[in-house]
């Protein structure tokens, strides 16, 4: 799996692209967890649309990697992501609702307005 970090306006933005597997999940989480160390209120906008999973095991482990990321208060906004692998999110979820977007603009607008009642009154 490849992952490509870039900044756009306000945005981080972090496309992943390739084969998911198991091996894969450390480096993701490292990237995001690095994100997340240098600015705890970071934008993040995550592209899902150059993935392809190998097996229900890579994607279970992927959605357990991103769960974390989910609970934080600034969690990622997706996008980009197949219908069918739609349903595994929603299964792992909790009281964490992912955040999937149906496009780059709209995954961006979630994510800022998450920031600007963030730092309005706190809540994400």
């Amino acid at each position: 799996m490849k992952t490509q970090i870039t900044v756009l306006d306000d945005c981080t933005h972090v496309e992943l692209s390739g084969y998911i597997d198991f091996e894969a999940m450390r480096p993701l989480s490292q990237h995001l967890e690095q994100i997340y160390r240098q600015d705890s209120g970071a934008r993040v906008v995550i592209n899902l649309r150059g993935l392809s999973f190998v097996g229900s095991s890579g994607i279970s482990s992927f959605v357990k990697t991103l769960k974390v990321f989910n609970r934080l208060k600034m969690k990622p906004s997706y996008y980009g992501l197949k219908s069918e692998f739609q349903r595994m999110f929603r299964l792992f979820e909790d009281t964490d609702v992912f955040e999937i977007c149906e496009n780059q603009e709209l995954a961006q607008q979630t994510t800022r307005l998450r920031f600007a009642n963030w730092q309005t009154d706190g809540t994400p």
